[in-house]
């Protein structure tokens, strides 16, 4: 009799708990959905790139992390990108297209425009700091960073520069650009502390060398180190297209005048 209704007890449990009845509904309406895989493409592998670069840097990227970044494996990457090499490229070409314009280009001055377009690829960089030392490596041909030189050796060109003085131009203020965000975070540097204790600043190491040595660092102190970021890059900016200015001038004074100008009226 025992076994009997140790049979029936168990059969009872299995109809309880059999495909589709109330009990097999109330357990699968607690049970978590798994979670859905995301597809790989070439856009997600960027993307997670530099996700991983910003939070990390670039010595964190390897395309083991960035399988893991994306909850994939390496052979899934490799079959989009050739390698890690490849994938930098890709993502500072993708950078460049957050790049954009605070207001319309048009009926702008030289000037306005070569400001314009200095700030706005400041701004980008600048929101990716680990990203820009890419730019420092090698010239980006890439589609983005070409519709971007293109569009300002056009303004320039179409605003009276020469060949020359454009190439020119748009190489130095591109450097401009460049190098002011490279050299953020020497603006934490000199701010912070020196030394072990980090109790002494740049500003205090100045102002305690020997004034016989150094009269002009001593005396220059509070001027060397008080300057943000952005106060020396648009002091650097002023001071390039004031020189700018100067050549754009002379060029237009050397150049050879119509021969109709020379002919009698």
């Amino acid at each position: 009799m025992a076994g009997t209704r140790t049979h029936e007890t168990v059969d009872d449990e299995q109809d309880l708990t059999a495909t589709g009845s109330p009990a097999w509904w109330a357990a699968r309406q607690g049970r978590a959905e798994p979670p859905r895989r995301v597809p790989i493409t070439l856009d997600r592998i960027v993307a997670g790139a530099l996700e991983l670069i910003d939070r990390e840097g670039l010595g964190a990227l390897s395309m083991r992390n960035l399988a893991s970044e994306l909850q994939t494996g390496t052979t899934t990457l490799y079959r989009y990108v050739a390698g890690k090499d490849e994938v930098l490229v890709l993502v500072a070409d993708a950078v460049l297209t957050e790049t954009q314009l605070r207001r319309p280009l048009e009926g702008m001055g030289w000037r306005e425009v070569l400001e314009e377009l200095a700030h706005s690829m400041r701004t980008v960089l600048s929101s990716h700091p680990n990203v820009a030392a890419l730019f420092a490596t090698a010239v980006p041909v890439g589609p983005n960073s070409l519709r971007g030189r293109e569009l300002s050796l056009s303004v320039l060109r179409e605003r009276g520069f020469d060949e020359t003085l454009a190439a020119n131009v748009y190489t130095a203020v591109a450097h401009q650009v460049l190098a002011s965000v490279l050299q953020e975070p020497m603006n934490d540097f000199r701010a912070g502390g020196l030394g072990a204790s980090k109790s002494l600043t740049l500003r205090d190491f100045y102002r305690s060398l020997p004034a016989r040595q150094y009269p002009h660092l001593v005396e220059l102190a509070d001027e060397l180190t008080s300057r943000t970021a952005t106060e020396e890059f648009e002091f650097g900016l002023a001071c390039l297209l004031d020189g700018v200015e100067l050549r754009l001038r002379q060029t237009r004074t050397r150049r050879p005048r119509s021969p109709n100008m020379n002919s009698p009226s």
